[in-house]
């Protein structure tokens, strides 16, 4: 499994939820801030979709093409670049579940223009809007660097137009039907377009400047700021891990262009192996040598591209698996302790409640499914 296959799987999309939408005329869905991941595919005519601050960042989507939001804000899908004088309708209610279908036919609005009557035609469209749950903790570093909305529009067909007009017709036919495991077929699904969108984000990113480098890249401006998905409401751990390798200073690209290091063959293989073996007493000497490069060229690849030292993003993953863990109620501390590579339980409670603010057991307990009503 190579890395990227092994971040997708670490997100754990689930409880997908999905809408079917034929519009006519002038119209315009919006969605309030939502904490999922949300696809918008569109299966004939345009959606015009707003989203950013004020929803003045706009896309038009095409038909058999799709649109994955990174951002957990608001934003709109709506018929023209504007629209006036109607009545919005909110796309998914937080605790709508399953499948709908909605069906607005505006074109009834008192027009006696032909010229204007065939521009109503024209706005007819159909689309689906998918949106899943995912362990936002686990997903940070990846999402970070990822724009609020991707694969950008091109006219230029490749292999993801292919798959997105397998995957929807497959998508439609599911939905369709109700047959037995049909709640992880979405599941899976929803993780088919999450990764069909990551790769032509980055398949397009290479051939805007004709090299395979082209991603690998921090400007000057950037250098010296602690990367963005290391930012968290308490304080960061920078402590030494259970090695006694010293983590080194947190410093490098503000979102650490963490999609070079994906890139970079040694460094894809060094995320590899402290995502696959975390427990593992990995020292900066062990994971130089299973990677190919000398200590010191380790570290500078590693911190120049992802932002911090290999150990300090080991030390930063550690936590978040444990958190996970931890959500999960399936082991005991000491086995999550021994699972992230800790060397005793004591040093893993101080390194999480330094990450977290909390012990591993006010954590479980705070984020228990059987405290939840």
């Amino acid at each position: 499994m190579d890395i990227l296959s092994r971040l997708f799987d670490e997100m754990h999309l689930q409880k997908v939820q999905y809408i079917t939408v034929k519009a006519r005329g002038s119209w315009q869905l919006v969605q309030s801030r939502q904490d999922y991941l949300t696809f918008i595919v569109v299966i004939s005519g345009e959606v015009h979709l707003c989203y950013g601050n004020d929803n003045n960042d706009r896309q038009v989507i095409t038909a058999n093409n799709m649109m994955m939001l990174t951002t957990q804000g608001s934003y709109a899908c709506q018929s023209a670049p504007t629209v006036s004088n109607l009545t919005a309708k909110t796309i998914m209610p937080a605790h709508t579940e399953g499948q709908i279908g909605l069906e607005i036919d505006n074109t009834n609005s008192g027009q006696t223009n032909h010229a204007q009557s065939n521009h109503v035609q024209d706005n007819e469209a159909q689309f689906i809007v998918v949106r899943s749950q995912f362990d936002a903790d686990m997903a940070r570093p990846l999402l970070s660097a990822l724009p609020a909305s991707l694969p950008p529009v091109t006219q230029k067909h490749s292999a993801y137009n292919d798959v997105v007009h397998i995957g929807l017709q497959f998508f439609l036919l599911e939905v369709g039907l109700q047959r037995p495991g049909k709640t992880t077929m979405l599941e899976r699904l929803a993780g088919m377009l999450m990764i069909e969108c990551i790769r032509e984000y980055v398949e397009q990113l290479e051939m805007a400047s004709g090299s395979k480098d082209s991603i690998n890249h921090t400007t000057d401006n950037t250098l010296d700021r602690t990367p963005s998905w290391i930012n968290h409401p308490w304080q960061r751990d920078n402590d030494a891990d259970h090695s006694g390798e010293n983590n080194a200073t947190s410093n490098g690209d503000e979102n650490g262009n963490w999609l070079a290091a994906l890139k970079d063959p040694y460094l894809s293989n060094t995320l590899y192996l402290m995502h696959r073996y975390p427990e593992d007493a990995w020292t900066l000497q062990g994971l130089a040598k299973a990677s190919g490069l000398s200590r010191s060229g380790l570290n500078e690849r590693f911190k120049q591209s992802v932002g911090i030292t290999p150990l300090a993003y080991l030390s930063h993953y550690r936590l978040r698996l444990a958190a996970r863990f931890l959500r999960q109620e399936q082991y005991s501390i000491s086995k999550i302790s021994e699972l992230v590579g800790y060397a005793s339980d004591h040093s893993f409670s101080g390194a999480f409640k330094r990450r977290y603010g909390q012990s591993p057991s006010h954590y479980r307990k705070a984020h228990s499914k059987k405290s939840k009503p």
